[in-house]
């Protein structure tokens, strides 16, 4: 039986392009496997993702590609406890982070190593990590920042901050296998279209263009108010990916559209944890 394309946007056959198109991100932002990553309901999110691919493909004519993802399984319990922080441990931290604010982040880094000593903490992992980036030691900064994410895999900031530290070494697998996670768990729609911009930044240099232009509309969608974004997607569309010359170029744009990495929102998790109960 012939499929009912319209129906499956959840449209009628009198619906502009343009309003297919703008439909159509919509649900594929939703149904997106990446998304859906280590989610019962994950084979479910992909068939109905390929359906809406196949609807639009045969409305509008604009063939959609998708590679689908290795799947980092179910997720663990997250069984650390913040209030597990001992008091010598938390001297330390308070130290680290009087320094951290100073702008010494040498002394930070001394005290929130100490501080590790009495508590293995995925705060304190995820703020020496940090620390480690503000002086451009981003080698140094990989060890804490994964740390955090295998102690706690429900924060994506953890994985945010991780997925930033291999995208400035140009470890762009690892880039996107961090973002990608970030971008499953964030909830802060500015946050989640930063993590989108590097995902498509990292795309973008080992060639896989096909989903610069998504992630690149999903930051868009996410944070409608950066024309940064708009400009960047543009542009994108503009571009030849093919042609050298212009990947060059667009490769200057999107390195000066990069967002740095904000530590506020770490220091924001550190104080709500640890304080929240008490």
């Amino acid at each position: 039986m012939e499929k009912d394309y319209y129906r499956i946007l959840g449209i009628d056959s009198s619906t502009k392009t343009e309003d297919i198109k703008r439909l159509y991100r919509k649900l594929a932002a939703k149904y997106h496997p990446d998304k859906h990553q280590g989610n019962p309901l994950a084979d479910l999110a992909e068939e109905k993702f390929k359906e809406i691919n196949e609807a639009y493909h045969a409305l509008v004519g604009e063939e959609v590609h998708y590679k689908k993802p290795k799947t980092s399984g179910k997720r663990k319990k997250n069984k650390n406890n913040y209030n597990d922080i001992s008091e010598n441990a938390k001297d330390s931290l308070y130290k680290g982070l009087n320094y951290f604010n100073g702008g010494n982040f040498h002394r930070a880094i001394e005290n929130f190593t100490n501080a590790l000593n009495f508590s293995k903490n995925p705060t304190l992992y995820n703020l020496l990590g940090l620390a480690y980036l503000e002086i451009n030691e981003y080698r140094k900064s990989i060890d804490p920042l994964v740390k955090a994410t295998e102690l706690d895999d429900t924060n994506g900031k953890y994985f945010f901050d991780a997925g930033y530290a291999f995208y400035q070494l140009k470890v762009w697998d690892a880039a996107v296998h961090f973002l990608i996670e970030a971008y499953n768990l964030l909830e802060d729609t500015r946050k989640l279209a930063s993590a989108c911009v590097y995902i498509a930044i990292c795309n973008y240099n080992v060639g896989k263009t096909a989903r610069v232009e998504f992630f690149l509309e999903e930051a868009v969608n996410y944070d409608t108010e950066n024309t940064s974004y708009r400009i960047l997607l543009e542009e994108f569309k503009r571009s030849n990916p093919d042609e050298l010359s212009q990947r060059s170029k667009f490769l200057n744009k999107l390195d000066r559209f990069s967002i740095a990495s904000q530590v506020e929102e770490s220091l924001g998790n550190l104080f709500h944890n640890i304080f929240s109960k008490q």
